[in-house]
């Protein structure tokens, strides 16, 4: 070979092994130069900064109750509190409507605390289980989206009786037959439903009932209608019409 050739050719294999080197130093700057993927970042994240609990948790939003509570106190006609008696709300003011809602029994302090649901008007009374005791007042409530309503009392008059004879047109006693009657309030109405057996003199006594001023209708199985106006029922006490007939 001549020297010229061998010249050349030492020229071309520097080259060769320039590009070589320039090539395998640019492929290691571009792949040091790339960001971390998304995983590689939550990765380090977890691994360095974990995050809080209360962070991961979904916020949740204020939730309002949907019952507003109301506080009873029940006594006797002497102030005294009762015992064993319960709230209700009626959607009527009568006596016998069926309850919306019950309190608790109460306790030594004659305290009853019921739960209404909110932006319903209803009645608020107390009522004795056994009968003792009816109530003598009541508290409207209108609609509220209050959480409490004002404590209330409710006066509590001991249950009477009311007993009469009766008679059909012709004089004669209604003898053993069951007997209804519907209390009426002068200005609200029906009050309070109640029922008897007459026994072979056309007696019955009628209980317990609640105390005040009523009309009352009676009437028997076979369908006779009395009604007897404006009858005064104290306390505690049994109230005698004597002979009751139609007119």
């Amino acid at each position: 070979m001549s020297r010229q050739k061998s010249k050349y050719l030492v020229v071309y294999i520097f080259l060769v092994l320039f590009f070589l080197i320039i090539t395998s130093c640019g492929k290691k700057n571009t792949q040091s130069s790339l960001p971390p993927s998304e995983s590689e970042k939550i990765s380090k994240s977890d691994d360095h900064h974990p995050i809080p609990e209360e962070s991961k948790q979904t916020p949740t939003s204020v939730v309002t109750h949907p019952y507003v509570v109301g506080k009873i106190t029940i006594v006797d006609s002497a102030g005294q509190p009762l015992e064993n008696m319960a709230g209700i709300a009626t959607g009527k003011p009568n006596a016998f409507d069926e309850p919306l809602a019950r309190g608790n029994l109460s306790g030594p302090d004659g305290v009853s605390t019921i739960s209404i649901p909110k932006n319903t008007s209803v009645f608020i009374r107390a009522w004795d289980p056994i009968l003792r005791y009816f109530p003598n007042n009541y508290f409207e409530i209108p609609p509220t989206d209050a959480d409490y309503l004002e404590d209330m009392q409710v006066l509590m008059l001991e249950a009477s009786i009311v007993e009469l004879q009766l008679f059909d047109k012709d004089d004669q006693p209604v003898q053993n037959e069951n007997v209804g009657l519907m209390m009426f309030h002068p200005k609200l109405g029906p009050w309070w439903p109640c029922d008897g057996h007459t026994d072979e003199e056309g007696t019955i006594q009628f209980k317990p009932l609640p105390a005040g001023m009523y009309n009352l209708r009676i009437k028997t199985e076979r369908g006779m209608v009395l009604e007897i106006k404006e009858v005064k029922i104290p306390p505690a006490s049994t109230v005698n019409l004597g002979k009751v007939k139609p007119r």
